[in-house]
């Protein structure tokens, strides 16, 4: 308080405030038909599990190969992108319903 009066304490120099970075996480959903509860269902039906797995130990990677709005929704962009492909997951949603329907395929098309 007194501006004239010397310091007598150690003055420790001031601190950092450290912001670490943290990686950044992909937001862009997989799928516009099922979410990552969804496929933790789809997980658990493949092992013939009772209890479904939980977001953070699904044992699977999902990865969309085909989206009917990007890339067809013929049979030929099918054939092109999912032949032989073994463990293949197939889902669909009925238009106008909230209504999905697919499959799953261990060994694969030939």
């Amino acid at each position: 308080m007194s501006p004239n009066r010397q310091v007598l304490s150690t003055i420790l120099p001031p601190r950092k405030i450290l912001r670490p970075t943290l990686p950044t996480r992909n937001t862009v959903p997989f799928s516009t038909v099922i979410n990552e509860a969804h496929a933790g269902e789809i997980a658990s039906w493949i092992d013939k599990k009772e209890n479904t797995y939980s977001l953070t130990n699904n044992r699977y990677e999902f990865k969309l190969l085909l989206r009917g709005t990007r890339d067809g929704f013929t049979a030929d962009s099918f054939w092109k992108l999912c032949d032989k492909q073994i463990q293949l997951v197939v889902v669909m949603k009925v238009k106008g319903t909230d209504e999905i329907l697919g499959g799953y395929n261990p060994i694969g098309w030939n």
